[in-house]
């Protein structure tokens, strides 16, 4: 089942050295990586629904952080 995720970078060397990697996994489980993303240095991407297969990807490359608000209630 898919969830509404937030895409964040530890800092702006693992946004430059990761950022092709999650646009290729955004794309290979959305079919785009045209997401929404602040213009801060690293960006934080905003919209994207993955499911569980997708979010354990990113959250394997180093660097990235992903977070999904939907399970973070308390």
């Amino acid at each position: 089942m898919a969830k509404s995720v937030i895409i964040m970078f530890e800092d702006p060397d693992s946004w430059e050295n990761e950022r092709e990697n999650v646009d290729s996994i955004l794309d290979k489980y959305t079919g785009t990586s045209g997401y929404p993303s602040t213009r801060s240095l690293p960006p934080i991407i905003v919209g994207a629904e993955l499911g569980e297969e997708a979010v354990e990807e990113l959250r394997s490359l180093s660097g990235v952080l992903v977070r999904c608000p939907d399970e973070e209630e308390d």
